[in-house]
């Protein structure tokens, strides 16, 4: 099982996105969770197409998490190398 992001362009109707999890649901994917335009879709990739086939202005692309640690500044790094 994977999560997909499911991305409607240029639409913050929330009732386009609730039919979008009724069907979503009725295709046998889970929804995790909805937003303005977007819904987060937990399934598997075969039943991901056939979500996305079922919603054809709908874009959806696989969930990226990806978190970025702030580069530590020159002066931390030198009390940090001194510390050692």
């Amino acid at each position: 099982m994977a999560r997909y992001v499911f991305h409607l362009p240029l639409s913050l109707d929330s009732k386009a996105v609730s039919a979008a999890k009724r069907k979503a649901t009725a295709l046998g994917a889970t929804v995790v969770r909805t937003a303005a335009g977007q819904m987060l879709v937990e399934t598997t990739p075969s039943k991901a197409a056939r979500v996305a086939e079922a919603l054809p202005d709908w874009r959806y692309a696989l969930e990226r998490v990806a978190a970025r640690l702030p580069e530590k500044s020159p002066l931390s790094r030198a009390k940090y190398a001194a510390a050692r």
